[in-house]
C-alpha cells in the first residue's frame, strides 16, 4: 500500500501531471474569456447567452461547469487546486536536489546553470499562479453603470454589481467619478469603432483628475482600475398620474436585442412604476404600471396602407434605421396591474414579469413615443368617468458600463513574468552559449559531468547513460 502510495505521489508530482492541469485550467479560462459571466459581466449579454444556448449551458451545468460561471465552478477548483499541488511538490523537489548540488561545489558547467534557469522558470510559474489568487482573494470586481451627467462613489453600496474576495479588509478607495460625456464612431458595418468616456475623478470633493476612458485605455487610480466594458441608449421617461403628479421620472437603461449583441441601431429596455399613486375604484390594491419597451435611435418610418388604399397615419409602424440618433421613437408596449415586487422573490429589473399583470391594450399593441412628446392614456374613475395620465419620452443621453478592479497582486504578477523570462533566456539560450564556449575551449571535445546526467531530483544513472558514458570514454572523446 505504501509504495502503491509512493508511486502514485510520485507521478502526480512529475511536471508533466502538472502541465495536464494547466492545461485544463487554461482551457476553464478561454471558455470564461469568450462568454459572459455572472458578475463581471453586463447583465443582459449573460441572459442573452443563457437564452440563446440552453442546451449547452444544460449540459456543462450538469457536469459541473456552468459556462456563465466557469471561474466559481467544483471543476475549475479542483484543476486548480490539483495545479498548486502537483507543480509545488515539483518546485520543491527540484529545488532541493538543486541545492543540495550547489552545496556540495559541484562544478558550474553550462547543464549547471540549464537546470537553475528550469528551476527559475517553474517556480516563477508557481509564483504567477499565487500572484493571481491572492490578488482576487485580497481585491475586489464591481460594475457600474452611470448615464451621462450621473457620478459614483467607490463605496459598497456604489456599485450595481460587486464581488469581494474572501480575504479583502473592506476597505474601498471612496472616490468619486462623474461621467462628463460619452461619444461613439463607427464604421461602415455599423459596429463601433470607437468608444470613448471622459470622465472626472474627485477626491474629498476635489477635482483631481480629468480621463478619456476607452477599451484598451482605462482609469487607474489609487489602486483602483476603472475599464470601459459597454455602453448603450438611456432614453428619459416620465410618467404622470390621473392627479398630476409626477410619479416616475428619470433614465432607463436600454440594452442589445438578445439576437443582435453589438447593435445599438435598437434597444430593449423595461419600464415599472409601483408608486403609481392611484386606486381604481372598487380595486383592493393600487394600480402599478409596467412596460417593455424598445428603442430606435434613427427610426425608419413604415408606412402602412388602410384598407381604402390610402397611407393611414395611425397604422405607421417604426424599424430600426442607423445609428445616429436624428430620428428617436421609443415604442412601449404598457402593461398594468402587480408587478410583484412585494411577493418575496428576487427580481431582474431588466425584465418584466406579467404574470400578475395584463394589457392595456387588449390586443397588446404598441404605442410610439417620438422624442419630446407623450401619450396620453385613460383608467376608470369614479362615476364611470375616464381621467388621463401620460407617458413621455422627454431626452435621450447614453450610458456606460465600466468594470472596476482592486486587484493587491498586480506587482507580483509582474515580477513573475520577469523572473519567467529571466528564466526561459538562462535555460534556452545561456546553457548552449555556455556548451559552445566549453567546446572551443576543449577543441571539439565533449565533457560530460556524469552527476548532471542523473535527474535533477537525485534519481540515479540509467544503465543507458552508463553505457553511453562508456562508449565516450572508449572513443577518446570524454575526458
Amino acid at each position: 500500500m505504501r509504495q502503491a502510495a509512493s508511486r502514485f505521489w510520485r507521478e502526480y508530482t512529475r511536471m508533466r501531471t502538472a502541465i495536464f492541469f494547466l492545461i485544463g485550467v487554461v482551457a476553464i479560462v478561454a471558455v470564461g474569456s469568450f462568454v459572459p459571466q455572472d458578475g463581471t459581466s453586463d447583465p443582459a449579454k449573460v441572459q442573452a447567452f443563457t437564452s440563446g444556448n440552453p442546451t449547452l449551458t444544460g449540459i456543462f451545468g450538469a457536469i459541473g461547469l456552468p459556462l456563465t460561471s466557469v471561474f466559481v465552478s467544483p471543476i475549475f477548483y479542483v484543476l486548480l487546486g490539483s495545479l498548486y499541488i502537483a507543480l509545488g511538490a515539483c518546485v520543491l523537489r527540484r529545488g532541493r536536489a538543486l541545492l543540495m548540488r550547489t552545496l556540495r561545489r559541484y562544478p558550474r558547467t553550462p547543464q549547471y546553470w540549464g537546470e537553475i534557469g528550469s528551476w527559475v522558470f517553474h517556480s516563477s510559474l508557481f509564483l504567477l499562479l499565487v500572484a493571481v489568487v491572492w490578488g482576487k482573494a485580497t481585491g475586489y470586481q464591481g460594475l457600474v453603470t452611470l448615464v451621462e451627467g450621473q457620478s459614483f462613489t467607490d463605496t459598497r453600496s456604489g456599485y450595481d454589481q460587486l464581488q469581494e474576495g474572501l480575504l479583502f479588509n473592506g476597505h474601498h478607495a471612496g472616490f468619486t467619478m462623474r461621467l462628463d460625456s460619452f461619444s461613439a464612431a463607427y464604421a461602415s458595418t455599423g459596429e463601433a469603432s470607437d468608444y470613448v468616456s471622459n470622465v472626472t475623478v474627485f477626491d474629498q470633493g476635489r477635482a483631481v483628475e480629468s480621463k478619456a476612458i476607452r477599451v484598451n485605455d482605462f482609469l487607474g487610480y489609487d489602486g483602483v482600475n476603472v475599464y470601459q466594458q459597454d455602453y448603450g441608449w438611456a432614453p428619459t421617461v416620465t410618467v404622470t398620474n390621473p392627479s398630476g403628479q409626477t410619479v416616475y421620472s428619470g433614465p432607463i437603461e436600454f440594452f442589445d436585442d438578445p439576437q443582435q449583441q453589438g447593435n445599438k441601431a435598437e434597444g430593449e429596455g423595461v419600464l415599472k412604476v409601483p408608486d403609481f399613486a392611484y386606486t381604481i375604484p372598487g380595486a383592493s390594491k393600487p394600480l402599478q404600471l409596467g412596460a417593455r419597451m424598445a428603442l430606435f435611435p434613427d427610426a425608419k418610418v413604415i408606412p402602412s396602407v388602410s384598407s381604402a388604399g390610402a397611407i393611414d397615419p395611425t397604422l405607421t409602424q417604426y424599424g430600426p434605421g442607423g445609428l445616429t440618433p436624428r430620428n428617436p421613437v421609443l415604442e412601449l408596449q404598457l402593461y398594468v396591474g402587480d408587478l410583484g415586487l412585494n411577493a418575496g422573490q428576487p427580481q431582474n429589473v431588466n425584465t418584466l414579469d406579467t404574470s400578475t399583470m395584463q394589457p392595456y391594450f387588449s390586443d397588446g399593441h404598441v404605442v410610439p413615443i417620438a422624442l419630446g412628446q407623450s401619450f396620453q392614456f385613460f383608467v376608470p374613475g369614479a362615476h364611470g368617468q375616464q381621467l388621463p395620465f401620460t407617458i413621455a419620452f422627454s431626452r435621450l443621453q447614453q450610458y456606460s458600463l465600466f468594470q472596476v478592479n482592486q486587484d493587491s497582486g498586480v506587482l507580483l504578477i509582474y515580477t513573475s513574468f520577469v523572473l519567467i523570462m529571466a528564466g526561459l533566456l538562462t535555460k534556452l539560450y545561456a546553457r548552449p552559449l555556455l556548451e559552445r564556449r566549453a567546446k572551443r575551449r576543449r577543441g571539439g571535445a565533449i565533457q560530460l559531468d556524469a552527476r548532471w546526467t542523473a535527474s535533477v531530483s537525485g534519481e540515479p544513472l540509467t544503465p543507458e547513460v552508463d553505457a553511453d558514458e562508456r562508449a565516450l570514454t572508449s572513443s577518446g572523446k570524454l575526458h
